[in-house]
């Protein structure tokens, strides 16, 4: 028998050298939230299979994003990304994030993220999202 819990996911902002919000669309609770840089919000998220999903994308604003953008993301999420930019996408085995490195330009890119079904966290029911400058760029 699985237990089917929800699992806290924190979405932080650390934009801080861009300074600019972000977007989290929370499908179960159809609730919106702009979250200011260096900043965050915790939501519960359910499975895929009950209809659940985090939506966040970077607040269009004047002006594009001058420095690469780092995502972190949960291993264990699915998730769809969607850009016109070029990505390069790293994950692996060992790794318990998947990263995604978005470059400059203008902040198009959405991401929705699942929990897949049958994916419980019993030792760790809290886990994270980074949207974050890349400190190592330009």
């Amino acid at each position: 028998m699985t237990e089917n819990r929800d699992v806290s996911i924190t979405v932080e902002n650390k934009l801080i050298n861009e300074k600019r919000d972000i977007n989290v669309y929370h499908h179960s609770t159809r609730s919106a939230h702009i979250i200011s840089y260096n900043s965050s919000i915790t939501l519960p998220l359910r499975t895929v299979g009950e209809d659940d999903y985090l939506h966040i994308s970077v607040v269009s604003g004047p002006g594009n994003l001058w420095k690469d953008c780092l995502i972190g993301l949960p291993s264990w999420a699915n998730f769809e990304f969607n850009t016109e930019a070029k990505i390069t996408l790293t994950h692996s085995n060992d790794a318990k994030r998947t990263l995604l490195k978005i470059p400059p330009g203008p902040p198009t890119w959405q991401l929705k993220m699942t929990r897949p079904n049958g994916c419980t966290k019993k030792d760790n029911t809290e886990d994270n999202v980074t949207v974050g400058d890349n400190r190592n760029s330009g």
